[in-house]
């Protein structure tokens, strides 16, 4: 009798989800085809927003990045409590030019991109941005710090973006963190990996051309919470479908990257697309994507949409 409730038990563990379910106020219908993100909150029709982030912990505290106008772009927060989403106000931490926000596994550090000057390090180039990280106290957020000179180069006199600039910092185990940049005497952007060890960040190591291809800009890393999809943007692939596409490649048996793909018509347009985030519990994936009234122009008015992550049919694209 032991013996078989044992069994039983261990059946029901094996067949338990991966995650949690910590979403299931973010919507009260599927959503199997892209929708705007909290419409009048997170999304309007006439600012710019992209690169956000959940809390981990339960979903009710979201970052997420808009411009204004002409004004720098700001991360700005929103919580939901009682039922409601409060109305969003830029972070306390947000003082300067700060972008794609990424939350750690047990959202207690939040890493975001920041044009803000590094100390004692004047940049001297025309555009520079960094990877800077503030701290959960309980009751608020700490001053942030810049990770280490690992991390951020400093741009040297006549160096232009996107050369030595870091912004997006992701992560699903807080030990492997991807990055999208233009390491100093390269080409291009490209995806490239780093290790924390618990006190520094390893050497940038640029992923394998799985990821990477010669002649395009790979950018804008996320990668799924069981850290088996890597999602990427990339600029006009010839199996793209126009501007900006979002490209994702799974890991293998050996844990190598798989030749990324396109995610499909589902998500991606003749307008840019780039991904943003997925929600902890799996259950969602979170996108830009520009609008503008001429699609051979580069730029238009971005906004963040979500779609359930089945809808995708991630397993499909690597048979």
């Amino acid at each position: 009798m032991k013996k078989l409730i044992f069994l039983m038990a261990l059946g029901i563990l094996s067949c338990a989800k991966p995650y949690k379910d910590i979403t299931s106020h973010l919507s009260d219908h599927e959503v199997m085809t892209p929708e705007l993100f909290l419409p009048g909150i997170v999304t309007n029709p006439i600012d710019q927003e992209f690169g956000l982030t959940l809390s981990p912990i339960d979903a009710k505290t979201i970052f997420f990045t808009r411009r204004i106008g002409d004004q720098k772009q700001r991360i700005y927060e929103t919580h939901y409590t009682y039922g409601n989403w409060s109305t969003p106000k830029i972070a306390s931490f947000s003082t300067d030019r700060d972008e794609s926000p990424h939350f750690s596994t047990n959202g207690k550090t939040l890493y975001f991109g920041s044009e803000r000057p590094l100390p004692y390090q004047p940049n001297l180039g025309n555009f520079d941005m960094n990877v800077w990280k503030t701290q959960w106290d309980g009751q608020s957020w700490s001053e942030p710090v810049p990770l280490s000179n690992t991390i951020n180069k400093v741009q040297v006199e006549g160096e232009e973006w996107p050369s030595s600039n870091v912004s997006h910092f992701v992560t699903a185990d807080d030990n492997t963190f991807y990055t999208g940049t233009q390491v100093r005497g390269t080409n291009g952007l490209d995806i490239y990996k780093t290790v924390y060890d618990g006190a520094q960040f390893s050497e940038f190591e640029k992923l394998s051309e799985a990821i990477n291809l010669e002649d395009k800009w790979e950018y804008a890393p996320i990668v799924s919470p069981d850290g088996n999809y890597l999602f990427i943007q990339v600029y006009a692939r010839k199996d793209g479908l126009g501007g900006d596409d979002i490209f994702v490649s799974k890991k293998d048996e050996t844990g190598n990257w798989l030749p990324s793909v396109n995610l499909g018509s589902l998500i991606n347009t003749n307008m840019n697309e780039c991904p943003a985030a997925m929600s902890a519990d799996g259950k969602y994936f979170f996108f830009s994507r520009d609008f503008k009234e001429n699609p051979e122009e580069y730029d238009g008015i971005s906004s963040i949409y979500f779609v359930e992550t089945k809808a995708l049919n991630l397993n499909e694209l690597f048979k």
